[in-house]
């Protein structure tokens, strides 16, 4: 369609306002910066480099992309990596012309701190609204209390997503990009990310701020995906790691990738696959790879594949070698990335179909990986010529692999998967725009355990079964049985895939005619002696006009675990009268953890019309445990020490969430407790007041781990009552 003058304009005038932004000088330094979208159930950081390198934040390789993050080590991502190439580049940092230059960003190493290739200048978050205040007897507890760092006065609530991380980076090809990553709570749309790249050729090329005025040549913009499906079940060690995490007690060499699969669809639209030579182990045809549409979908996806040194077959990561052995998947998520849009060319900002041009993979330990270098002219050609602009491979990385094992068809690290968009053209001023979502899907933890469990009685303890499959047939392969429920979290993530499209092309990112509600804005949990009190503002029963009521879910001992429903105020049942909630089934001495999630009527729901819409889950999980506080004794005779003796291995009579701990109970409202070794020595001491129950972590006065042994503590009281009780505790 001929461009009208008036639309010409405009773009002429949104690449000056944005060669404006990116040429400002910068007086922050957000080098090391770190902001992280947590209001769905897929968690992820960003970084204001413009790219999230391994081991670059966090405490651990494998970090980010969590799913479904009500649960402890989903990670999926162990790196990612951004580089930005051209061809017959004049270089003003080298003084030379490269007959290809590459400005990277991971995935391993940083940018280089003296003549960076990545140079943010902006970088933060705004929000549609605050998070709500978290508080449990008296402190603050929310996650998102340290994470959820919106910028001062950046919240809007005419903001499409519920979480927009803002982004701007110059780099040393004079490549400038405008990066924004949207984030949603909304039910149905918060699994996935959606990222906006504007690249501009402002031609700034160092930190200073100086500008070249090049028109550059064959211009790729590419992406490395090192993807590990996922932690959980690839923790090394038995049962319970250093960092408290249940592992599967996985070989080393499961870690990182090394058996990760990588699959790629939508190539090429004009050929597309009838059927994949994997399609036999996931029983797809390439119908199920159409968007609502009929298009073809452009994406990747990961899954955690076979390991050849294992006895038994891992699809999905049962755990079988620690001693809490039980079958439980562990990693059945799959993850990947999908085209939204890419721009033709410069001049053509309709989408491009044959975008993405380059789908490879590529062995993660590669040395084009590991050690980047933006003036070597060999590096930079090998990277342009085998990677970036190599093209599509004839097979995926999943075809080549088949049915067999990943990690021998690798040299040592796995395989990233890998896609490069252009080539462009691209004069001073040229924008090109290209949009993708990052997503993650599959069955729920419900499912990992029944699933797992049946497989784990049938396969390693010789129970022999029928075993129903997701099409209602009967099996009694224990593993065709685990592996066809896996394989459906790929029909999962297909469907997310669709969804991040519609919403995206469809509805513009636009939720507002369905509408999820706003959570509580405050939500305060209180332990008492007869119940633990949950309260909650009514702000959302005036901001949302199809309101019905609230749900109260809660987890027993860790809040990264399964939350079950304990109560449902509803508006139409007559059972909501004020906005508090006494749960008085809670056991004493256990901790519990709690959210609330506000709901509607489900008169706007268009995807499954009648389902109530509900606000989510994240926004008002509270991170600190209260319990149910027994009243205060009238004397000290009761008092008892439970468990005694305290043997460490007796996990299933100790306090969920607090396994290295004994209670004094029955105590007066005050009394002063000490603790002395056989021999007399004083180890501990505490001054009780309030319940009638305290904890003792097992460790002295100067934080020290006590030993095995017979330990004798004294109660008394301000009154002069005095009660001894013997402690045995066997490590």
């Amino acid at each position: 369609m001929k461009k009208t003058q008036a639309t010409s304009r405009t773009r002429r005038l949104v690449s000056l306002l944005l060669l404006a932004v990116f040429l400002l000088p910068s007086s922050v330094n957000y080098a090391a910066e770190a902001r992280w979208i947590k209001v769905g159930s897929l968690h992820n950081f960003y970084q204001a480099i413009g790219s999230e390198p391994e081991e670059d934040y966090g405490d651990e390789q494998q970090f980010g992309m969590r799913w479904n993050a009500f649960y402890d080590h989903q990670d999926m991502q162990a790196a990612k990596g951004m580089w930005i190439a051209v061809r017959n580049y004049d270089d003003p940092l080298a003084g030379t012309v490269f007959p290809y230059k590459i400005a990277h960003c991971g995935p391993r190493p940083r940018p280089e701190i003296a003549t960076s290739e990545f140079m943010p200048t902006d970088f933060g978050m705004v929000g549609k609204y605050a998070a709500p205040t978290v508080i449990v007897d008296g402190e603050l507890a929310s996650d998102l209390d340290f994470d959820d760092l919106v910028d001062a006065g950046g919240f809007d609530p005419n903001l499409k997503a519920d979480r927009m991380i803002h982004n701007q980076v110059n780099t040393s090809t004079g490549i400038s990009f405008d990066r924004k990553v949207h984030g949603f709570s909304h039910q149905y749309y918060d699994n996935f990310f959606i990222y906006e790249y504007t690249f501009v050729n402002t031609g700034v090329y160092d930190r200073a701020g100086n500008a070249h005025n090049q028109t550059l040549d064959g211009v790729y913009f590419h992406w490395q995906y090192r993807n590990s499906v996922a932690g959980e079940g690839t923790v090394e060690g038995s049962g319970i790691d250093f960092r408290g995490r249940r592992g599967w007690g996985t070989p080393q060499n499961c870690r990182w990738g090394m058996n990760t699969m990588n699959d790629v669809i939508g190539e090429d639209p004009n050929n597309p696959k009838t059927t994949s030579d994997f399609a036999s182990e996931f029983g797809k045809m390439g119908i199920d790879e159409q968007d609502n549409d009929g298009e073809y979908m452009r994406a990747f996806y990961s899954w955690h594949g076979r390991h050849s040194t294992l006895s038994y077959d891992n699809i999905g990561s049962p755990n079988v070698l620690g001693w809490l052995a039980d079958g439980m998947l562990g990693a059945s998520q799959f993850t990947g990335c999908v085209v939204l849009h890419a721009d033709k060319s410069p001049s053509d900002h309709s989408d491009d179909p044959m975008q993405p041009t380059t789908t490879r993979k590529i062995e993660s330990n590669d040395p084009e990986t590991t050690s980047n270098d933006q003036f070597s002219s060999s590096r930079m050609e090998r990277g342009y010529t085998q990677f970036v602009a190599a093209g599509h491979e004839a097979q995926s990385h999943a075809e080549q692999v088949g049915s067999g094992f990943p990690d021998q068809f690798s040299v040592a690290g796995g395989y990233s998967q890998t896609w490069s968009f252009g080539p462009y053209n691209m004069a001073p001023g040229d924008t090109v725009r290209i949009v993708i979502a990052e997503a993650a899907a599959g069955i729920s933890r419900k499912q990992n355990l029944e699933i797992g469990n049946t497989w784990y009685k049938d396969e390693i303890l010789g129970d022999t079964q029928t075993l129903v499959m997701p099409d209602g047939s009967t099996t009694t392969n224990a593993d065709d049985f685990k592996n066809a429920w896996v394989y459906t979290s790929r029909d999962s993530l297909i469907e997310t895939f669709r969804r991040a499209r519609d919403l995206y092309l469809n509805k513009n990112m636009d939720l507002s005619a369905m509408p999820n509600p706003e959570p509580p804005n405050t939500f305060e949990i209180t332990s008492q002696g007869n119940a633990i009190k949950l309260e909650w503002a009514d702000n959302v029963e005036i901001s949302h006009p199809n309101f019905d009521g609230y749900k109260i879910y809660r987890a027993k001992g860790s809040y990264d675990s399964t939350y079950y429903e304990i109560a449902d105020l509803s508006l139409s049942a007559g059972n909501l009268t004020e906005n508090v909630y006494y749960d008085k089934t809670a056991e004493r001495g256990q901790l519990y953890f709690y959210y609330i999630i506000a709901y509607d009527d489900g008169s706007t729901n268009s995807l499954f019309p009648g389902v109530p819409l509900r606000s989510s889950p994240f926004f008002t999980r509270a991170n600190k445990g209260a319990s149910m506080l027994k009243p205060p004794a009238e004397g000290v005779d009761g008092i008892t020490i439970v468990p005694n003796p305290y043997i460490v291995r007796n996990t299933q009579l100790q306090y969920i969430g607090e396994q290295n701990s004994v209670k004094f109970w029955n105590l007066p409202e005050k009394c002063d407790i000490n603790v002395f070794t056989e021999r007399g020595d004083k180890i501990y001491s505490y001054d009780h007041e309030g319940s009638g129950v305290a904890t003792w972590d097992l460790l002295t006065s100067s934080r020290q781990i006590i030993v095995s042994g017979v330990y004798i503590v004294t109660f008394e009281t301000p009154d002069g009552d005095k009660a001894i009780r013997k402690l045995v505790v066997i490590r």
